[in-house]
């Protein structure tokens, strides 16, 4: 037995040590770098050591399902570097091979299997990763500036200062809304301020200046939008919970590792809804993986579609789970910056909006921003009205895109998702016997050659259907009328008017006017969005 125990301690110590070896128990399969990635500060690209760091190296390797053995991550600090390994033996294996190397260990998140890791000399930790396949992402996500740039370049626009509620049709008490939701602030940082009451709880992921005064205010202007008590600066659920997990440091500058362990952080803290007013345009599986773990466990994320006037997709803005925001002006008008594309799921107010700042202070900030915490607000809201009755976040946010108003493009469109959220419409949801007619879209498209179409589109944002409903467009091709049989409560019904483009030329300005007369008894709730008038432009 005592030989037998011998032979078995023997085994195990030449495993560990072949474990030790290759930082890996699969070991390595043989591939070169498919990119690279540096801090902003270093300019070196990864490259083979020409003598192995270890002489014992097995033939496989885990991998992630496209190949890769070790993903690698930019960091927001210089001389650090981020790693993500496909398997928790591989993750395991690797710290191995870091206590006999001068690479430092700086964090570490298990349940994402990754690491963050100081370098001195960029050989070292080259030599460490050296037949490693990897795919290497240098994109930040970023906190965005209060104002994004070309703001001022669109013609027209209406802010909405401290008018926000009252334009998504809150006109009673809303002081209760909210209560008992918990929401997670991921962003540059909730400071106290008179208008917050209900932070309860802050995380720093990144630490905070020393004076508080200093630090970026953009997460405090984002938490008032959900949660501010003030007059002068109202948010859409006050007696909401709130948890700040600080991400992004002064320059509002973060990254993957920073952004997850913000997800992770705001996981155990047994959130209902996460605000994520950044992001990034690349794909980034970490930050990925740390949004399907939040949709696993039922958590909502809520995040800024992004301001660079892009019809690309801003991550985590665009993954399947997650809320997308754009932003339109106080007029309905879509914002020229706000992101556009499939994976929006809707818009909210987002120009020149009051919000806290930090030093007691506010502020008028603009972008999808602002538009996320408005929805975030708004849903939280939905959960818990003041009326008792309770719903879980998912549940709230298909009632808030179900009684949204239609705008852009009939159906979900790329500039409006599913539309403009409406809180009125969702608070009278169940209210029998409204009227609400409205004119929500009017455009001129080509068919074929010279003829064209002029569309119409009506929707019924009431609870009674729309019977027998006049429609009259009016434009220099002449009058032309339609009856609308019946429109279902919250449906759009789009009328084409036949007409001739030959001798107008392109882009040349065409004065269209539309009006619905109803059939249906009882007074129109919004009169003002039963006339519309709009200078079109040639296609």
């Amino acid at each position: 037995m005592k030989r037998n125990f011998r032979q078995i301690t023997i085994i195990g110590i030449l495993l560990l040590c072949g474990l030790i070896g290759g930082w890996s128990l699969r070991g390595l399969r043989s591939a070169g770098l498919r990119a690279k990635v540096l801090p902003e500060t270093v300019a070196t690209p990864v490259k083979a050591s020409s003598e192995p760091r270890r002489s014992v190296r097995p033939v496989y390797r885990d991998e992630f399902r496209d190949g890769t053995t070790v993903e690698m991550f930019a960091s927001s600090k210089p001389d650090e570097i981020i790693l993500r390994f496909p398997s928790e033996e591989t993750y395991q294996a690797f710290f191995f091979a870091l206590a006999d190397s001068k690479i430092r260990l700086v964090d570490q998140l298990d349940r994402l299997r990754a690491m963050r890791l100081r370098y001195e000399d960029w050989d070292e930790l080259s030599s460490l990763l050296n037949g490693e396949h990897i795919t290497a992402y240098d994109s930040l996500p970023a906190v965005p500036a209060p104002n994004p740039a070309g703001v001022g370049s669109q013609q027209g626009l209406v802010g909405f200062g401290d008018s926000v509620l009252t334009w998504l049709g809150i006109r009673s008490d809303n002081s209760t809304w909210g209560a008992g939701v918990r929401i997670a602030v991921i962003d540059s940082g909730v400071v106290p301020h008179p208008d917050l009451p209900g932070l309860t709880r802050s995380i720093a992921i990144t630490p905070f200046p020393k004076d508080l005064s200093k630090t970026y205010g953009h997460g405090t202007a984002v938490a008032s939008l959900i949660a501010g008590n003030s007059a002068l600066a109202p948010g859409v659920a006050p007696a909401a919970e709130l948890v700040s997990i600080r991400v992004g440091d002064e320059s509002g500058k973060a990254d993957s590792f920073a952004l997850a362990a913000g997800i992770l952080a705001a996981l155990d803290a047994k959130v209902q809804i996460m605000n994520i007013s950044m992001g990034t345009t690349e794909n980034n599986p970490l930050i990925e993986e740390a949004v399907l773990l939040a949709r696993d466990q039922d958590v909502l994320i809520v995040a800024a579609s992004g301001n660079s006037e892009q019809d690309e997709a801003c991550y985590p803005a665009a993954y399947p789970s997650v809320i997308s925001v754009g932003a339109v002006d106080a007029r309905g008008v879509h914002l020229d910056f706000s992101n556009y594309g499939t994976y929006l799921s809707a818009t909210a107010p987002g120009y020149a909006i009051n919000a806290a700042w930090p030093g007691d202070r506010h502020a008028k900030i603009s972008g999808t921003s602002a538009s996320a915490p408005i929805v975030t607000g708004a849903i939280a809201a939905t959960m818990s009205n003041g009326s008792g009755i309770r719903m879980k976040a998912s549940q709230a946010a298909e009632l808030i895109m179900e009684n949204s108003d239609e705008a852009g493009l009939p159906g979900p469109d790329s500039e409006f998702g599913v539309g403009i959220i409406n809180m009125a419409r969702v608070l009278n949801r169940n209210t029998p016997g409204i009227v609400d007619a409205a004119i929500t879209d009017q455009r001129i498209v080509k068919v074929t050659g010279s003829n064209g179409e002029i569309e119409v589109t009506v929707q019924n944002r009431g609870t009674s259907i729309l019977v027998n409903t006049l429609v009259e467009i009016t434009s220099p091709f002449g009058t032309r009328q339609f009856n609308a049989t019946t429109i279902a409560p919250g449906a759009i019904q789009t009328f084409s008017m036949p007409v001739r483009l030959s001798g107008l030329s392109k882009n040349e300005p065409v004065e269209v006017n539309s009006r619905i007369t109803l059939g249906t008894l009882g007074q129109d709730i919004t009169p003002r969005n039963n006339r519309r008038e709009d200078t079109l432009y040639v296609p």
